[in-house]
């Protein structure tokens, strides 16, 4: 059993399993033995007069390839099992369970709960299902791959498309730690979006499940606030023309900007027939830049709209297209999620079906 699973947190399955209709019927056994098998927990129960022995195993956190693991020591210890009056319904308990965890348990009728108090039983005549959000801890839990130096890492791992890849050559690529870039890869393996080869130094890794991974990525882009926008009015005959003068002076003073948003997805998939505005990430020295352009700060009717930029983690991945730099597909589409318009969520689902299907 994992050490930080508390007691009081099968306190808080037994409580959640009256409240679906059970009735406790024994003390929980800690660590029962099963001849050479071992479960965390059992626990005896009624639903609707018919008798449950639930065996658990405990998990401080839950990712598909720790999932596989629990239902093979499952599975172990109830075959181990001597036949009885009671069926049994085998059950997963952890702080945090991932969507994709959930799902493979839900495969194989094996029961969940987590600290959220989601609860799921499948058995004949039974069924209950529980669903409830994540707390602030359990998606702190779910979500660090997303933000910061690791999110940087994981940008990198998708650019390395179909190809195999190591540590230093993700840590150098995404300009972030040999350490950092070997914890996301052991998450990444977790989730199961990864396959590996090899061992120690020499072990290798390639994005094996790129479509996991932006549905996930683009679920916690939902969930969190947009970057703030500094919005201008700037006088252009066209937008290609204004871009290309961003470019020209940017070129000039030595700043560095990507175009974003509607123009980017254009730019990599086109689809709209109009667009009036401009999004960019602008560098240190960007206020001069302003400047040279004649923008100026609006609350309305703008056309350039500034994303706040973090110098550590953005530009890493832009891409020179058209005689321009844009952001690259996949922070384009994270971006385009972001924006409160309806034709940048129809330009998102246009560039992730053309350009994002498989790594890009």
């Amino acid at each position: 059993m994992e050490e930080l699973i508390a007691v009081d947190m099968l306190s808080e399955l037994t409580t959640s399993l009256t409240e679906a209709g059970g009735e406790i019927t024994s003390e929980p056994m800690f660590e029962p033995q099963m001849g050479n098998s071992r479960a965390d927990f059992l626990i005896d129960a009624r639903f609707s007069d018919a008798p449950f022995k639930l065996v658990i195993e405990a998990k401080r956190s839950a990712f598909p390839r720790d999932v596989r693991e629990a239902i093979w020591q499952l599975k172990r210890y109830i075959a181990a099992m001597p036949l009885g009056n009671s069926r049994v319904l085998p059950l997963l308990m952890a702080d945090t369970i991932s969507p994709g965890a959930r799902a493979l348990l839900r495969e194989e009728k094996i029961g969940y709960f987590d600290r959220s108090g989601s609860l799921y039983l499948s058995a004949d005549n039974l069924f209950v299902l529980v669903e409830k959000p994540a707390s602030k801890q359990q998606a702190r839990s779910l979500n660090n791959l997303f933000v910061g130096s690791r999110a940087q890492a994981l940008h990198a791992v998708w650019t390395f498309k179909d190809q195999w890849f190591g540590v230093h050559e993700l840590a150098e690529r995404a300009s972030v730690s040999p350490t950092t870039a070997s914890q996301v890869l052991i998450e990444l393996e977790r989730r199961e979006w990864v396959n590996s080869k090899g061992a120690g130094p020499s072990k290798e890794r390639i994005l094996s499940n790129p479509h996991a991974l932006l549905d996930a990525w683009s679920s916690y882009v939902a969930s969190i606030k947009p970057k703030p926008l500094r919005s201008y009015y700037m006088r252009m005959t066209n937008i290609d023309e204004a871009i290309h003068e961003i470019d020209r002076i940017c070129d000039e003073t030595g700043v560095r900007y990507e175009i974003s948003g509607l123009m980017a997805g254009q730019i990599h998939a086109p689809h709209l027939s109009k667009i009036s505005q401009i999004h960019c990430r602008i560098d240190h020295g960007g206020e001069s830049l302003l400047r040279k352009l004649g923008a100026k700060a609006v609350k309305e009717g703008w056309n350039l709209g500034v994303i706040d930029s973090n110098p550590r983690h953005d530009f890493l991945f832009r891409q020179r297209v058209a005689h321009v730099w844009v952001t690259d597909p996949l922070q384009t589409y994270l971006d385009l999620l972001q924006l409160d318009s309806g034709r940048s969520k129809e330009l998102a689902d246009h560039l992730r079906l053309t350009k994002l299907a498989g790594p890009e």
